[in-house]
C-alpha cells in the first residue's frame, strides 16, 4: 500500500519535472503556451480525482488503488519531452526508473508502469470491448480517469479558455464547440470506458456537454439582427 507521504513525493516529483522540462522544451506549442506546465499539472490532478471516484465506487482494493494513484500521477511526466504519440512509452520509462531509485518492490514498478503505458495506447478502429480486453484493469481505470476530463465542465472550460485566447465572440464560440476538436474528442472517447462507475460518470459528463451546447444555441444568435415580432 502507497502511503499518503508517498503520493505526495511523487507528487512533487511530477509537478517539479513538468515545470523544469516545459522551460526548456523546444516544441513549439509549449514555447507559445508559457503556463504549459501548471496547464498538464492541473490536468494530472483532475485524473487522480477521477481515478478515486472509479476506484471507490468499484470497492478496489488497496494494492489496486495504490497502483492507479501513482500512475494517474506519474501518466503524463514526459509530455514535454517527447512526441505525443509516445509519451505514454516515455513516461512508464520515466516511471521505473523513479520508482526503482525510491525503493518500491518491482512487482508494483512494473504494475504502475503498465498502466502508464497502456493510458498512451491509441485507441480504433479496435472496437471498445475487444480494447478494453487487452489492458490490465489498472490501466483501464487510469485511462478512463484521462478520458473522463475530456468529456463534461473540464473539456468546456479549456476550450472556452482556448477560445477566449483567440478573441472569439460568443457565437464562434457556440459553433466550435459543437463542430470542433472538443466535442469529437467527447463523441469519440466516452465509447472507452468500461467499468460500471466510469460509464455512469461519462455519461453524467457528456449529458452536460450536449447540455451546454444546446443552451448556448437557444441564447446565442450570429452577429445579424435575428427576425423577431
Amino acid at each position: 500500500m502507497i502511503t499518503k507521504d508517498q503520493l505526495q513525493e511523487i507528487g512533487i516529483f511530477v509537478k517539479d519535472y513538468l515545470k523544469e522540462s516545459a522551460s526548456s522544451s523546444d516544441q513549439e506549442w509549449t514555447q507559445s503556451f508559457p503556463r504549459a506546465a501548471d496547464h498538464r499539472w492541473q490536468h494530472t490532478l483532475n485524473v487522480l480525482v477521477n481515478a478515486e471516484k472509479i476506484l471507490e465506487g468499484e470497492a478496489a482494493s488497496e494494492e489496486q488503488a495504490s497502483v492507479v494513484r501513482a500512475a494517474a500521477l506519474l501518466h503524463d511526466v514526459s509530455m514535454f519531452t517527447c512526441d505525443h504519440s509516445v509519451h505514454g512509452r516515455v513516461s512508464a520509462e520515466i516511471t521505473e526508473e523513479y520508482l526503482a531509485e525510491h525503493g518500491y518492490p518491482d512487482s508494483f514498478i512494473q504494475k504502475v508502469s503498465k498502466a502508464v503505458a497502456e493510458h498512451g495506447t491509441d485507441l480504433g478502429p479496435i472496437p471498445p470491448d475487444e480494447q478494453g480486453e487487452l489492458f490490465s484493469w489498472e490501466g483501464k481505470v487510469l485511462l478512463e480517469a484521462d478520458i473522463l476530463d475530456k468529456l463534461g465542465a473540464s473539456a468546456v472550460t479549456n476550450a472556452l479558455l482556448y477560445f477566449g485566447e483567440q478573441g472569439c465572440l460568443s457565437h464562434e464560440v457556440r459553433r466550435n464547440l459543437a463542430d470542433g476538436r472538443a466535442f469529437e474528442r467527447a463523441d469519440f472517447f466516452r465509447d472507452y470506458i468500461w467499468t460500471t462507475t466510469g460509464r455512469k460518470i461519462a455519461e453524467e459528463r457528456f449529458s452536460f456537454f450536449l447540455e451546454f451546447l444546446a443552451r448556448l444555441k437557444e441564447e446565442v444568435v450570429e452577429v445579424e439582427i435575428p427576425a423577431v415580432g
